[in-house]
């Protein structure tokens, strides 16, 4: 077929339209021209896999860059600050191949000064991110520019390393106000896990946007517009079919839409119901191995027995029911219930009820040896 695919299904990826997120995205937006005085100058993204943080994250350092500052994207997992500070050296050298290693610096008024030491020699791994980052800070405000980082993954981080990081921004981005601006995003878990340190005190006290599922319309929009793009066209009962499939559930838009662009036979695409029936079933397909079955690994014992509690019935669930099923009190059983509405795997559907967030997950668990 002469006509690309439009969606993109892989978790990490930018999707082709990011609907749904204007208002997260303006927020951040002025926070970047008004500076480190800005309450989402250092913000939190929080949502489920697959609910688009990543591709959020993406969209905010290109709202940076556009503004002509730097720009540093990391993830949370392992040696933290020693990653960062390479990064910011690596920007302040221009991009030059040798990897930097600082022992000295200075603010210049064309640059940042360095003195470059071969990787192996003794001190070398000394370098201070504070330093770092209050130099090229410096720097970087008297030309009226800033250093954005965005940090992914915040659930994987190594609690010696976010606490040392998080001092690190609360000093040189709230107590010298230089313009270093922090956008990070992490699963809800980190509710329960990092954030409940308290030496992490600057990470709780970020801004917080929730990024939730799509409303109906900004759904639409995600299957529309990268369709319209392409030279395709979607009829309207095929798009209600995709729309009400997906649940509002970003990942699943594009597991649909890529796989009903595919199977659509005409050029260019005019996707049909019976397309988007075909990409409805093959995403179905899919989704327990790539969304459900980590989650699943990553449940605690009770949170599965709540779970299988729920598989019982064929539509939702009484929480009343799950207390008697597991021989718990219903006061025992809402905090289960709180903590995987939070993960994701399930919803509240209405008063003392609730169901799983994809549908795929009760024939899952029902069919898996678990």
């Amino acid at each position: 077929m002469a006509y690309g695919n439009p969606f993109r299904p892989s978790f990490g990826s930018s999707p082709p339209v990011l609907a749904g997120r204007t208002s997260v995205l303006d927020a951040l937006s002025e926070a970047l021209d008004i500076g480190a005085g800005h309450p989402d100058f250092t913000s939190l993204l929080v949502g489920v896999r697959g609910a688009g943080k990543t591709a959020t994250l993406n969209a905010v350092q290109e709202q940076a860059q556009g503004r002509g500052w730097l720009a540093i994207a990391e993830t949370a997992h392992g040696d933290l600050c020693s990653r960062l500070a390479t990064a910011v050296l690596e920007l302040a050298d221009g991009g030059r191949s040798e990897r930097p290693r600082l022992t000295g610096i200075s603010a210049l008024g064309v640059g940042v000064e360095f003195t470059r030491v071969d990787p192996g020699e003794a001190g070398a791994t000394g370098t201070r991110l504070r330093s770092v980052l209050t130099v090229i800070g410096t720097h970087l405000a008297s030309e009226g520019r800033g250093l954005l980082i965005t940090l992914d993954e915040l659930q994987g981080g190594e609690p010696p390393e976010l606490r040392e990081f998080a001092t690190t921004l609360q000093h040189v981005t709230r107590r010298e106000e230089l313009p270093i601006a922090l956008v990070a995003a992490g699963l809800p878990s980190i509710d329960d896990t990092v954030l409940q340190d308290s030496a992490i005190t600057f990470l709780q006290r970020c801004s917080r946007h929730e990024i939730a599922e799509l409303s109906d319309a900004a759904t639409a929009t995600a299957f529309a517009e990268p369709i319209a793009a392409h030279g395709g066209r979607i009829s309207d009962d095929a798009l209600r079919h995709a729309v009400e499939a997906s649940n509002g559930y970003p990942f699943m838009v594009q597991l649909i839409g890529f796989h009903s662009w595919r199977v659509a036979s005409s050029d260019p695409p005019h996707v049909t119901i019976g397309d988007v029936s075909s990409g409805i079933a093959e995403a179905e397909r899919r989704l327990p191995d790539l969304v459900v079955a980590p989650m699943w690994r990553s449940m605690s014992g009770m949170d599965r027995q709540f779970a299988l509690a729920m598989a019982q019935d064929d539509g939702e669930t009484s929480t009343a029911d799950i207390s008697r099923r597991l021989g718990r009190s219903t006061s025992y059983v809402s905090t289960y219930r709180s903590r995987l509405i939070r993960a994701g795997f399930i919803r509240s559907t209405r008063r003392g009820h609730v169901d799983f967030s994809h549908r795929t997950t009760r024939a899952w668990l029902r069919s898996s040896d678990r």
